[in-house]
């Protein structure tokens, strides 16, 4: 009788645990880190910090100078939003939209005191990086590098 009580307090909590709609399941999370980047024309001149992105860069864009402004990392769940905080009372909210173990959906949108003024949505491949480019900022104008993996 002891046994068979055991058993069914074990397939209990295994039950619960399994069930519970507050538990994380494996994949549900993906690490977001959002490097924020000033692009510029001028002398010639990449942050050591982005030297990992210099040969993308180069490519994609044309500009000569990139300095790093800020960087952000971020473990977010499906539909959850992450703020950075921009220059010019901007902000960019990065949400994952679908998660799965080969590749996150973004929606990605800049706020300018509480109104939408940029929206989009990319694929990235899990564990990959991409650049877009943003609005205008001193002489140049804001890069947005998203990378993501799936936790």
């Amino acid at each position: 009788m002891i046994k068979i009580l055991n058993m069914i307090i074990i397939l209990s909590v295994a039950c619960w645990v399994c069930l519970s709609p507050n538990m994380a399941t494996a994949g549900d999370t993906v690490k977001t880190d959002v490097r924020i980047i000033h692009a510029s024309q001028g002398p010639s001149y990449i942050d050591s910090k982005l030297e990992d992105l210099a040969a993308e860069l180069g490519s994609v864009f044309k500009y000569t100078s990139y300095r790093l402004i800020k960087e952000k990392s971020m473990s977010l769940k499906n539909n959850q939003k992450g703020v950075v905080t921009l220059p010019g009372k901007r902000s960019l909210v990065v949400t994952p939209i679908r998660i799965s173990g080969e590749k996150i959906k973004y929606q990605i949108g800049i706020f300018k005191s509480g109104d939408k003024i940029f929206g989009t949505q990319i694929l990235l491949k899990n564990k990959r990086s991409i650049t877009i480019g943003g609005p205008k900022f001193k002489d140049g104008f804001l890069l947005f590098n998203i990378s993501g993996n799936v936790l």
